[in-house]
């Protein structure tokens, strides 16, 4: 059996620690079980190593899943040590220039967006305040503001709770919030349970969780702005990535990945691959039946349209040659939209879905245009782009129709606006 190990076949699976701690452990073993393999156990090699030992036809096979961080991750898929990377961004543009022997990393035949992540900034439930913006929070965390009317809240001290040491809320944070700015004093807790029982306890906290961790009734997580409207955490704003401390957690392989790495990023994408990210307590991104929202935001002719509808969980995205530094993509969509029509797709032919129809639902990103004409035209361009798609795939398309730059998600001026505003909803009658 020693033996056997010794000559085992491995898919090297190296990168961030967020995936590599729990999630992509879990999906291998799903990913095994499916696909024939048996005695399959897990094996700590080393304090950041997990391996997946399994046996099929009296093959051995090893799933080593090595936790460190994404930029390792990616140099050890470009140095070939590793079949996938796991990455909690997308490459850099340095990156792309290091790997450019990879092939095009944009497409959805090498970037997988395996589950979401994000962080609910949360308060006491008798705090005032319901939202915040970006600069807001900096100000807040940083110990910039001391008080709470000076956001909009009743007088008293803010009082910042933080999960002690390194933690994936705080790396999202990090990034997209303090942008270099130092933290400003804090209670440090164990975990994230610990920090929500002390915003229980204080109407005048603040902190800042994981979205996988469930907060109580005696806490209350804050709508965030990026310089568009105000987006609250729920289900549906974070599948549809409307909401902005959301980010996705993504596998990346070469063009020549080999067939059984391709086998495992394939059969993550897929149903049964998700059903195991949600095991593993992450946030998949398979497509569920929406709702009705309860209120809606917007311009007159916007509420109009969707007022009896229900928005499906996604929002198509578009990929732009140098945006997000993905390069110059072989499809039009984004890697995670040219899933969700495909998902889109088989949705609508699930039986509850016979005779109910779309309503697609276009934005545009000003950028350097202040041409409402120019705008409305580009939403227009970009709602017809999917409708067609859609109707080629044989699915009923009521209307198809553009809103312009009306509800912008992100300051236009703000690097990734484009990505974030050009967008396509989906509803569904």
């Amino acid at each position: 059996m020693a033996h056997a190990q010794v000559d085992a076949e491995r898919v090297r699976i190296h990168g961030s620690q967020t995936l590599g701690a729990r999630l992509v452990p879990t999906v291998a073993e799903a990913w095994l079980r499916d696909i024939g393999y048996q005695d399959i156990r897990r094996v700590q090699a080393s304090p950041a190593t997990t391996e997946i030992h399994a046996v099929r036809d009296g093959q051995p096979l090893i799933v080593e899943i090595a936790g460190s961080s994404t930029t390792k991750g990616f140099a050890d898929l470009v140095a070939g040590e590793a079949q996938i990377a796991m990455m909690t961004r997308r490459p850099t543009a340095a990156e792309l220039d290091e790997g450019w022997q990879l092939g095009d990393l944009a497409s959805h035949d090498q970037e997988f967006v395996l589950a979401l992540d994000g962080v609910a900034v949360v308060v006491h439930r008798d705090n005032p305040v319901t939202r915040l913006d970006i600069g807001q929070m900096r100000r807040l965390f940083s110990g910039q503001v001391h008080d709470w009317r000076e956001v909009g809240g009743r007088p008293g001290p803010v009082r910042l709770q933080m999960v002690a040491g390194a933690n994936s809320a705080r790396d999202l944070v990090d990034e997209r919030v303090m942008a270099g700015s130092a933290y400003g004093m804090s209670r440090q807790h164990a975990d994230g349970p610990a920090l929500l029982r002390a915003v229980e306890a204080d109407p005048q906290a603040i902190g800042f969780i994981t979205l996988r961790q469930r907060w109580g009734a005696g806490v209350k997580p804050l709508a965030i702005a990026e310089g568009g409207r105000a987006v609250a955490p729920t289900r549906l704003n974070v599948l549809s990535e409307d909401y902005p401390l959301t980010r996705r957690l993504y596998l990346y392989g070469s063009q020549m990945m080999g067939a059984l790495s391709r086998s495992f990023a394939l059969y993550a994408m897929g149903q049964h691959g998700q059903d195991a990210v949600a095991s593993a307590g992450h946030l998949g991104v398979t497509l569920r039946p929406g709702y009705k929202l309860p209120s809606l935001f917007g311009p007159a002719e916007y509420k109009a349209l969707i007022g009896n509808a229900m928005r499906l969980p996604l929002s198509l995205r578009f990929n732009f040659t140098g945006n997000n530094d993905s390069g110059v993509a072989s499809s039009v969509y984004d890697s995670r939209s040219v899933r969700d029509i495909e998902r889109l797709a088989a949705f609508m032919k699930l039986p509850v879905n016979q005779g109910r129809q779309l309503l697609v639902v276009g934005f545009a990103d000003v950028g350097t245009s202040t041409s409402v004409a120019a705008t409305m035209m580009m939403s227009n361009d970009r709602a017809d782009l999917v409708a067609h798609e859609l109707m080629a795939l044989g699915l009923p398309v009521l209307h198809a129709r553009g809103m312009g730059a009306q509800v912008p998600l992100k300051a236009p001026a703000d690097a990734g606006a484009r990505f974030r505003n050009e967008r396509v909803e989906i509803w569904l009658l």
